[in-house]
């Protein structure tokens, strides 16, 4: 099987130093490259490979010595990869991956989400280590070191100065609030959501485009951004395929390449939207290059690295502010409590096992785009709904490990179309990343029963329960959902639409 990136060439790769002549006036979308002078030859430098002098960008990176073969496609030696938002879900497990292969890993973060779950009451039902004790273990358990620094992503001036110091050849950006609920209980947490992550990600391209111009920026959407269109609209990879159209007091216009509508279903999801549009200018004005990954929930605990030693697991959540719904459900699950389905249940969502969002990302990282190229990717495995994500834990819960699960549906706290269909196009992942996904979700509702039955972590499960509840409520309420109704799993009827997901 063809390796995924093995034809890419110079002109993807992070060490190349575009030699002055080609003109950044063309608009970056437009793929329309411009070389300047007599010749009209794009000529470049090799950061790694001076002696080469000036040369055109097509050694692939099949021939370059400086890349070489991993399962996950070719990965530049020593590749300097840094994460912003390291301590996190998703960051830790990443930096852990990217370490065992050879990266060389640095990152910060401010320990925000800690912070935000103490706030809310609550803790992660996975104990972590102290960033010091991770990286001992990390670095005793894996033999990987990171050059981690406690940082606000904010202060500009801090991250300017050590991104300057490390010259990343691909920036990972997990360093923002990442909670629905969170940017909705009121208007100080609104405008601290939007604060960090509009501002933040516009602070860090303007330094991108200052030191690291050739760096690939992963920056983390969310399938969100989209929301759950009514007219059946198919969710294409962030922008209009080239065949498409728009039709319309008898005229048609071509819709390829433009960004498609959004329709945002929070504060949270509304900077995210704002991120799509600042990386997308950055990248057309400034000729940067970014993947925006638009992800669907995740859920599980498990990688082969933090499963390698207790001080290496990441964090779980399980409050109504942090918890998504697989992990949530899981952990009431465990503690006899009716998972909770919101409304109709009918919700559907696109979701993806945390071992497979981490190959996804290194797969991405080995792949960089071209300068000036916004690229989107859809980041799902699966689409489910949410009563059927409730049956299914409930089944594993049963079979495997003798619980006896109810249901209850709750009054929806959230203002969201309950009953909608949801056609979801992603198929950049397999068709030019080889990726496919390999953990369905039983295997990791099934793994994360196991490891959260140990007993140290029921006991910090129960201790904690009473934060599982809804209480925040998007019309600005402080009220507790009232039940509507408690069944048994495998009581509903199949009805309603099914999602439909195109990978093809």
């Amino acid at each position: 099987m063809e390796i995924h990136n093995a034809n890419k060439t110079c002109w993807n790769c992070p060490a190349a130093i575009l030699k002055g002549n080609v003109d950044f006036r063309g608009c970056g979308q437009s793929r329309r490259i411009v070389p300047k002078g007599d010749d009209k030859q794009l000529m470049i430098e090799c950061a790694r490979r001076p002696e080469l002098g000036h040369y055109e960008p097509s050694i692939t990176f099949e021939q370059c010595p400086e890349w070489r073969e991993t399962e996950f496609g070719y990965l530049l030696k020593d590749m300097r990869v840094m994460i912003l938002g390291l301590d996190g879900y998703l960051g830790w497990p990443l930096a852990l991956k990217l370490g065992k292969l050879g990266c060389k890993v640095s990152g910060v973060d401010n320990y925000l989400r800690r912070d935000m779950v103490m706030e809310k009451g609550s803790h992660t039902v996975v104990p972590i280590a102290r960033m010091t004790d991770r990286l001992k273990t990390a670095s005793e358990v894996l033999g990987v070191n990171i050059n981690f620094r406690q940082m606000e992503l904010n202060d500009l001036k801090a991250l300017r100065e050590f991104i300057d110091e490390v010259k990343p050849e691909a920036i990972v950006h997990y360093a923002e609030i990442t909670a629905a609920p969170y940017s909705m209980v009121d208007v100080e947490h609104a405008i601290k959501t939007q604060k960090n992550n509009v501002l933040g990600t516009m602070g860090l391209l303007w330094i991108m485009k200052d030191i690291v111009p050739m760096s690939s920026l992963l920056k983390l959407g969310t399938m969100g951004e989209y929301g759950s269109p009514l007219t059946g609209r198919p969710l294409f990879e962030g922008m209009f395929p080239n065949d498409a159209v728009l039709q319309w007091d008898d005229r048609e216009w071509s819709m390829g390449g433009e960004l498609t509508p959004r329709d945002p279903h929070s504060f949270y999801h509304v900077s995210k939207v704002q991120d799509t549009y600042n990386v997308y200018e950055a990248c057309k004005y400034w000729w940067l290059r970014s993947y925006d990954i638009m992800q669907g929930v995740i859920f599980g605990v498990h990688t082969d690295e933090v499963a390698a030693h207790p001080d290496l697991r990441t964090r779980l959540d399980y409050d109504e502010w942090f918890g998504t719904v697989v992990n949530r459900f899981v952990t009431q699950s465990l503690l006899g409590i009716p998972l909770t389905v919101y409304g109709e249940g009918e919700q559907i969502r696109g979701m993806i096992a945390l071992e497979d969002a981490m190959e996804c990302m290194v797969r991405l990282i080995a792949a960089p785009p071209e300068p000036g190229q916004y690229d989107v990717v859809n980041q799902i495995s699966g689409l489910y709904k949410i009563r059927e994500v409730a049956d299914t834990v409930a089944e594993v819960g049963s079979e495997n490990h003798g619980l006896d699960i109810e249901i209850q549906r709750l009054e929806n706290p959230r203002v969201e179309a309950e009953r909608h269909p949801f056609e979801v196009v992603s198929s950049k992942l397999s068709k030019e990343h080889g990726f496919f996904p390999n953990v369905p979700l039983e295997k990791e509702i099934d793994r994360m029963f196991e490891l959260l039955s140990e007993d140290e972590i029921m006991n910090r499960i129960d201790q904690k329960k009473h934060v599982i509840m809804p209480v925040t409520r998007w019309s600005g309420e402080k009220k507790e959902s009232g039940v509507l109704e408690v069944y048994k799993p495998g009581e509903k009827k199949e009805e309603g639409y099914k999602g439909i997901l195109d990978t093809e």
